[in-house]
């Protein structure tokens, strides 16, 4: 099943994070490695994943949960 990256995006932009700010909540090195991840989900670890949820407040938090569990738990 190919991962939609919609649920990460719609995260982030719930968050009203900058991309840079996102970076830095993942613990990326580059906008671009983010993006990159955003584009496909699976590459995302879970301590990025953990990064982005901690600086995260409701509903964004609400979306990026939805989002891990379409990679962990599919339909």
């Amino acid at each position: 099943m190919a991962l939609s990256s919609s649920a990460f995006a719609a995260a982030r932009g719930a968050s009203g994070m900058t991309l840079d700010q996102i970076r830095d909540a993942a613990g990326v090195k580059s906008i671009s490695t983010y993006v990159s991840h955003e584009d496909n989900p699976g590459a995302f670890r879970l301590a990025e994943i953990e990064g982005m949820y901690q600086t995260m407040k409701e509903p964004a938090k609400s979306l990026l949960r939805d989002a891990v569990c379409e990679i962990f738990l599919p339909e």
